[in-house]
């Protein structure tokens, strides 16, 4: 089940990435398994997702979704595949590579007189080497 959840995650990336959006078929189908998924493994182990996905979607609904109700929506889906040690390492390490990319995003615009302004992240995007981790050395 655990690789469904990475193609969903590599699927979601992508559409981040190219139109800014997440499918809302890729979300459902991503939640509905990752709930049976969290339902046979015991669904008290999987609270921190979705308690950061919560957390996401407020803080997108109070930017006025500058941060992405996708991503968020992501998050909730995938907390029936990854433990609260697995959640912490996806965001935290997800967190860590946003940082650096908008970081030398910034850079490369200050440098070379460009607009920062109208440049966007797909959060998604850094989440997937993190997932990727997971999937090959932590825990599947």
């Amino acid at each position: 089940m655990s690789w469904f959840w990475f193609l969903c995650l590599t699927a979601a990336a992508m559409g981040d990435i190219k139109e800014r959006i997440v499918s809302d078929r890729l979300l459902i189908a991503c939640g509905v398994m990752g709930a049976v998924c969290g339902w046979q493994s015991g669904i008290w182990t999987h609270w921190a997702g979705g308690l950061a996905g919560a957390a996401v979607l407020l803080v997108s609904r109070l930017t006025e979704g500058a941060i992405g109700r996708g991503d968020g929506w992501f998050i909730i889906a995938s907390a029936g595949y990854l433990d609260t040690e697995e959640m912490w390492v996806l965001l935290l390490g997800s967190f860590g590579i946003s940082w650096v990319w908008s970081v030398g995003l910034v850079m490369y615009r200050t440098w070379t007189g460009g607009r920062i302004s109208k440049d966007t992240l797909p959060f998604l995007a850094c989440m997937w080497p993190v997932g990727a981790w997971i999937m090959l050395f932590s825990y599947a």
